[in-house]
């Protein structure tokens, strides 16, 4: 069942929302006919605090109305932008969305190259667009030494290994725990960092690549990471 308003607007009002977006259907963007009804609903849900306020009511085709079920407008448009990326294929990774979502637009660049500077306890990455400087820790068992960071999208990359070789992250994208981190993401945050390593100046991620697909889904550009 699709949510619907918890008040009727008013033709005044319809007129307002059909100004601001056009007789175009919120879920995907395109034209309704005027042969077609209209519909209208919440843009962020009424359950979940949002209002009943024309910024927060946009118009919908009668189909993508009744086929979202009990979503919010928001998380339908994203599901089928996400349904869209997965039936790119059937062994999709961290990588395969970043290359999606430059291709839509969606972020600029990702996987740019660094330049890595080591000092006493420090260490400093710098690209082109980027730079930042982080305290090194040491593992006392390993030796390793590891740094945290919140590293934007550009210097990000899964590790999925190049042509002839093969990278640490073994696991494809699932769309349903995707979508399911999603939406938790909205209401919670992220407790852990996505883990990754430097090699050959890029940085590639090779745990929690549901959860840095998720935040990606969520807009998010910057990336809480264990190197």
């Amino acid at each position: 069942m699709a949510i619907t308003l918890k008040r009727q607007l008013n033709d005044e009002e319809k007129n307002i929302i059909l100004n601001r977006h056009g007789r175009h259907c919120f879920a995907t963007g395109h034209l309704i006919p005027d042969s077609d009804s209209l519909h209208y609903d919440h843009i962020f849900p009424f359950s979940k605090g949002g209002e009943s306020e024309l910024d927060n009511i946009a118009p919908m085709c009668e189909f993508h109305n009744k086929s979202k079920g009990t979503l919010s407008l928001n998380d339908y448009r994203i599901k089928i932008k996400m349904d869209e990326f997965f039936e790119l294929g059937d062994r999709l990774t961290l990588k395969d969305l970043l290359k999606y979502l430059k291709g839509k637009d969606e972020i600029a660049s990702y996987g740019n190259k660094i330049s890595i500077e080591k000092e006493n306890e420090l260490i400093r990455l710098s690209s082109h667009s980027y730079s930042g400087i982080f305290p090194l820790q040491k593992c006392p068992l390993t030796s390793w030494e590891y740094f945290y960071g919140n590293l934007p999208v550009e210097i990000l990359n899964s590790d999925d290994g190049e042509e002839n070789s093969y990278g640490l992250q073994p696991r494809y994208l699932i769309s349903t725990k995707v979508f399911d981190m999603y939406r938790h993401f909205q209401s919670y945050p992220v407790l852990q960092p996505s883990i990754g390593r430097i090699s050959n100046d890029s940085i590639l991620l090779i745990d929690g690549q549901h959860k840095a697909a998720a935040l990606l889904w969520n807009n998010r550009k910057i990336f809480e990471s264990k190197l």
